[in-house]
């Protein structure tokens, strides 16, 4: 049997280009959510079901990538026919947080400002924009109960995508409590609020007609006429405290464009209050979002503390930033030292040395062969200069440099050579 070079559905491959990009695109987020006083946190890829499950998580904890008991634990299991599982992939980072949270929370400062970037795993159809292990980038801040942490929220994130020059993101936000008191007053029984949400939050995805028939079939008719006023009001107004949070992200990002969209069910498991998602006209998803949690680190025995996060959807992110051309190629090392024989090795070897310690980005051919095949490896890792260093130029002390977009060559010393690779020259 063939084994298969592919990797499964909804997992990837990255190139040497592609990881440079994504790792500056992650150094990038880190420096902006340092910037904004968050501190960074990490938890494991791997938790306990009971963590994952039964916490509000929704839909997620149907796409749980279970992971088997072990040895005499999984035989005793399979003979007693009781659950094979014990653990689970993280789905998000948010579950994860609060468990962590009510755990070290006593060592920390209150409020606590955090932020985690990881990769999660959901067990879902892959699609454009969609996989089964993607990362997230999450800033919290839990211990407060003020607006002004979804403020801190909003605007950091806003602050990632100015950093990146994404310009088109508009914010849409929201209220859980608006929405319950929009299906307490249509008259939705309770035990069907969940499947109206889960009805009204398809409405970018499958249209507005499509919806109404789904909450006729489910509600009736006057119930949907009545939620048609609220829920799927084609502009909500603003009411306390999303008219502050409102006038103060405008105030923090003038050019931000935000809008109350009573349609928005993000998250109904866990989120308390205002929610919130960054949309660009490029998806049809979002490219984040989050809101207020008030509840979740009760859930795991600890005291109810007040809590706000939100996340920035990394791959669809990333897909923006390729599309328009600004992921970068940060891969290339600033030049490729060559080396002229292995009798001289050693040399190349400490002037590779000799310029990395000036900051540059130094290849030395990990080879043996010809400068031909030398300049032509070159060439592929898109460095800027070749770098050779002949008996004479050992001899002499110094090196001849070659610009690998022009074929220009100078026969300079170490400190020129530097000057010039580093653009100063």
């Amino acid at each position: 049997m063939t084994i298969p070079t592919t990797p499964p559905s909804g997992f990837r491959d990255f190139l040497p280009d592609q990881v440079a990009a994504r790792t500056r695109a992650v150094e990038t987020i880190t420096r902006v959510y340092r910037s904004y006083g968050f501190q960074p946190v990490a938890t494991p890829a791997v938790e306990d079901l009971s963590v994952l499950t039964g916490q509000g998580g929704g839909e997620n904890e149907k796409l749980i990538f279970k992971i088997m008991k072990r040895g005499e634990a999984l035989e005793r299991a399979a003979a007693e026919k009781a659950d094979l599982a014990d653990l689970g992939l993280r789905f998000d980072l948010t579950l994860p947080l609060a468990r962590w949270y009510s755990k070290h929370g006593s060592l920390l400062s209150h409020p606590f400002k955090a932020f985690n970037l990881g990769p999660v795993w959901r067990a879902e159809r892959a699609q454009k924009g969609r996989y089964r292990e993607f990362t997230q980038c999450d800033v919290d801040i839990i211990g407060s109960d003020s607006w002004g942490a979804e403020v801190e929220v909003i605007t950091a994130i806003l602050a990632v995508f100015k950093e990146f020059g994404l310009e088109g993101v508009k914010v849409h936000l929201n209220d859980r409590r608006l929405v319950d008191q929009a299906l307490i007053a249509a008259g939705v029984p309770e035990d069907k609020r969940g499947a109206v949400c889960v009805s009204v939050d398809k409405l970018d995805k499958i249209g507005r007609d499509a919806v109404v028939a789904e909450l006729v079939a489910s509600v009736g008719q006057p119930t949907t006429d009545a939620l048609v006023k609220t829920l799927l009001a084609e502009n909500g107004a603003a009411a306390d405290p999303l008219d502050k949070i409102m006038a103060a992200v405008s105030a923090l990002v003038p050019a931000s464009s935000l809008a109350v969209d009573p349609s928005l069910m993000r998250g109904m498991g866990y989120y308390t209050g205002p929610v919130f998602e960054f949309r660009h006209p490029s998806l049809s998803g979002s490219l984040g979002g989050g809101g207020r949690y008030d509840k979740l680190t009760a859930k795991f025995g600890g005291p109810t503390t007040p809590a706000c996060g939100g996340s920035i959807g990394f791959e669809r992110l990333m897909l923006i930033l390729e599309e328009k051309g600004k992921a970068g190629d940060h891969a290339a090392p600033d030049a490729v030292v060559t080396v002229f024989s292995d009798e001289l090795r050693g040399r190349s070897l400490e002037v590779g040395a000799a310029l990395r310690a000036r900051g540059l980005s130094i290849d030395v051919y990990p080879g043996t062969g010809k400068l031909k095949a030398q300049f032509k490896y070159a060439d592929q890792k898109k460095a800027g200069y070749a770098i050779v260093i002949g008996p004479d130029e050992a001899g002499r002390g110094a090196m001849q440099v070659k610009a690998l977009a022009t074929g220009e060559e100078q026969a300079l010393t170490l400190d020129e050579a530097c000057a010039l690779i580093a653009g100063k020259h």
